[in-house]
């Protein structure tokens, strides 16, 4: 696993993913249906009582910066999945804390779109391949390694010195590289400031929608004796249901970006047939 290679998903991997999400979508849709309809009847009630939000007995937070306040941009190297390759990006991150990047500084300047978006909610920052290797054994082990550490080649091989792993349990990971330590520490910095605002976005939703989706999830979890951990309520609808049943999923001799992306595809073609 980690830096091993691996072949692609065959029929019967993809099978049991599916089978997988087509279960938990089945079991949690109960659950959805029945906040959904409590939801919306708060929901017209409280428009037709025309009530008001009661007074926060919280401190004030600090106003937000204006939409599009630009909180990082620069050139740096980033692995292009499309074709397999690094490419020298110039990556954007404004106040939405989404990862833009982009061909180069021109193309985002004539206001072309990103070759990719990244909301990175429920993520993980990673500077090294050991730390990366480690994580990917963890939440996908190999049953038929051995315990002996194996001089594998690695995963993505580096064309600067100083690599930022963005790990996301749910899709595809991302990749960046440095040619100085000062340059990695300030990225990484601001990719976990971005993973810390967007953790949560999800649950500050005013919805009845999102309401009745995060509840549906709570009582899901009560009754199978979960209760807390913050982290399956991390990122939006696609990532919280994956989270509910895939956190623990293992298929041997796959690598982790294979198994997530297959996961995350069944669970969003899922997701809208939940109501």
């Amino acid at each position: 696993m980690g830096g091993s290679a691996s072949s692609q998903l065959d029929e019967g991997k993809c099978a049991y993913i599916r089978g997988k999400t087509e279960a938990v979508i089945k079991n949690f849709s109960p659950y959805y249906s029945r906040q959904y309809s409590v939801a919306f009847c708060n929901h017209v009630r409280s428009e037709v009582e025309q009530q008001r939000d009661s007074t926060s007995q919280f401190l004030k937070t600090k106003p937000p910066l204006e939409p599009g306040t630009i909180l990082y941009e620069a050139e740096l190297s980033q692995f292009a999945e499309d074709i397999k390759k690094w490419k020298e990006r110039y990556v954007v991150v404004k106040n939405d804390f989404a990862v833009e990047s982009y061909e180069n500084k021109e193309a985002y300047q004539k206001g072309a779109p990103p070759k990719c978006r990244i909301l990175p909610a429920g993520a993980k920052v990673l500077t090294s391949e050991d730390e990366y290797n480690l994580l990917s054994d963890r939440h996908f082990p190999d049953p038929i390694a051995t315990s002996e550490k194996e001089n594998t080649q690695p995963f993505v091989a580096l064309p600067k010195e100083f690599p930022v792993y963005l790990w996301q349990p749910f899709l595809r990971h991302s990749y960046f590289c440095f040619q100085e330590a000062a340059e990695q520490k300030k990225f990484s910095a601001l990719l976990t400031d971005c993973i810390r605002h967007l953790n949560h976005d999800y649950t500050k939703q005013m919805t009845f929608e999102a309401q009745a989706f995060l509840e549906a999830v709570q009582f899901f979890r009560q009754e199978k004796g979960h209760y807390g951990s913050w982290e399956m309520t991390t990122g939006d609808e696609i990532q919280v249901t994956s989270a509910q049943n895939f956190g623990s999923c293992s298929l041997s001799g796959q690598t982790n970006k294979q198994k997530v992306t297959r996961m995350e595809d069944g669970v969003r073609k899922a997701i809208p047939l939940i109501v």
